[in-house]
C-alpha cells in the first residue's frame, strides 16, 4: 500500500468522524475543528498517540493547544484570519473531542506492509481540518471588513469584493450584484429595482439586464465573457442602452471583448466600485458627514437585500457600531 492510499484511508476515517459531530441543523462546534487540527498535528511525532501525548494536567486539558498554536497550523495551511482566540483550550468539550479523534486515528486499519509516512499524513489531515474551519466557520460567518468612511467610498466597495473573495465559495459576484441593487435603490427610490438571487441573474425576466432604469439595461459580472457581449448587442437592437459594470480589473477585457464585435462605441463598460462609490458621494454633495451617513445607507440596504432575497444570509455585512448609531440617529 503506498502513501497516497493510506493518507486516503486516513482521511476516510477523519472525515467520518467531523461528519458524526455536526448537529441537526448542520452546524459544527468549532471546538471539533480545533480537535481535528491539534490532534492532526500530534500525529507527526509518530503513532500511537498515547494519553501522555494528547493531555496535559491530568487530563483537565489538550497539551499544547492554545489559540496562537491553532493560529500557526492554519497560517501554515494558507488561512490567516482570526478563528477562535483561545482554540477551545478551556472547554472540557475540547478534551472529549480530542480523545475521540486521537481513537479514531489510532485504531485505523492499514492493509500491507509498507511504512507509513505520518508527517505527510498529518499535513493532509491538518488541510482538511483546516478546509473544514473555511467552509463551517469563515463561510457562516458575516462578511467582516474595515468600513472606513474617510477612505474613497469606492476603496470601501473594494475592500468588501476583497473580503468576499477570501471565503472558500468565493461570493463576490453576488455580493457586486446586491450592491449595486442597494445603489439603485438608493439613487431611484421610486424605481422598482431588480430583486432577483444572485443565482438567478441568467434566467429569463421582463428585464433586458440583471437592473433596468429606463432604457438603460445593467449587467453586473466579476468576469465579462463573449455571451455577456452578445446580450449587449441585443439591448442595443431592441433600443436599449447596455451597460457593463465589473470588478475594475476586468474593465479593460470587457472593453476589448466589446471592441471585437465592433461595438466599443455601443457598450458603456465601467468599474462596478467606482460606479458604486462615485455615485454615492455624488448623492452625498461630497460632503464627509453626508458620505458617512449614506455609506452606513448602503451598507444597511445591501444587508436588508440578502435578508429579503437569498438564501445564505452569511453574504450579509457585518455592521460596525458606527454604522447601527448613524442610522439609529438618523443622521
Amino acid at each position: 500500500m503506498n502513501k497516497s492510499s493510506h493518507t486516503e484511508i486516513y482521511l476516510e476515517a477523519a472525515k467520518n468522524w467531523y461528519e458524526s459531530q455536526r448537529a441537526q441543523n448542520g452546524s459544527m462546534n468549532t471546538n471539533v475543528m480545533n480537535a481535528g487540527l491539534i490532534v492532526s498535528r500530534m500525529m507527526a511525532d509518530g503513532m500511537p498517540i498515547t494519553d501522555d501525548r494528547l493531555y496535559s494536567d491530568g487530563k483537565s486539558q489538550v497539551r499544547g493547544l492554545s489559540g496562537p498554536a491553532i493560529a500557526k497550523i492554519l497560517e501554515q495551511h494558507g488561512e490567516t484570519r482570526i478563528f477562535t482566540r483561545e482554540g477551545g483550550r478551556t472547554s472540557r468539550g475540547t478534551v472529549f473531542l480530542a480523545a475521540a479523534i486521537r481513537d479514531v486515528l489510532n485504531n485505523t486499519q492499514l492493509s500491507g506492509s509498507d511504512p507509513v509516512d505520518v508527517v505527510y499524513i498529518s499535513s493532509q489531515l491538518e488541510a482538511f481540518f483546516t478546509k473544514c474551519v473555511r467552509i463551517d466557520y469563515f463561510d457562516k460567518q458575516r462578511i467582516t471588513v474595515d468600513i472606513d468612511h474617510t477612505k474613497p467610498l469606492s476603496s470601501v466597495v473594494s475592500d468588501i469584493l476583497k473580503a468576499a473573495a477570501e471565503r472558500s465559495d468565493k461570493p463576490t459576484g453576488a455580493v457586486l450584484q446586491h450592491l449595486v441593487g442597494a445603489k439603485l435603490q438608493l439613487r431611484f427610490p421610486d424605481e422598482k429595482i431588480g430583486t432577483d438571487r444572485a443565482n438567478a441573474a441568467d434566467l429569463h425576466t421582463d428585464r433586458e439586464g440583471d437592473f433596468q432604469v429606463g432604457t438603460t439595461a445593467f449587467h453586473v459580472t466579476t468576469a465579462p465573457m463573449e455571451k455577456l457581449i452578445s446580450r449587449c448587442v441585443e439591448n442595443k437592437r431592441a433600443g436599449y442602452r447596455p451597460v457593463i459594470l465589473t470588478l475594475d480589473s476586468k474593465v479593460q477585457a470587457a472593453r476589448q471583448m466589446a471592441d471585437n464585435v465592433g461595438m466599443s462605441e455601443q457598450i458603456s463598460v465601467q468599474s462596478a466600485e467606482i460606479f458604486i462609490g462615485t455615485n454615492i458621494e455624488e448623492m452625498s454633495t461630497y460632503d464627509g458627514d453626508h458620505i458617512r451617513y449614506s455609506l452606513a445607507k448602503l451598507i444597511r440596504t445591501y444587508n436588508m437585500r440578502i435578508h429579503d432575497i437569498e438564501v445564505d444570509k452569511s453574504l450579509m455585512i457585518d455592521e460596525p457600531r458606527w454604522i447601527i448609531n448613524a442610522l439609529d440617529r438618523g443622521n
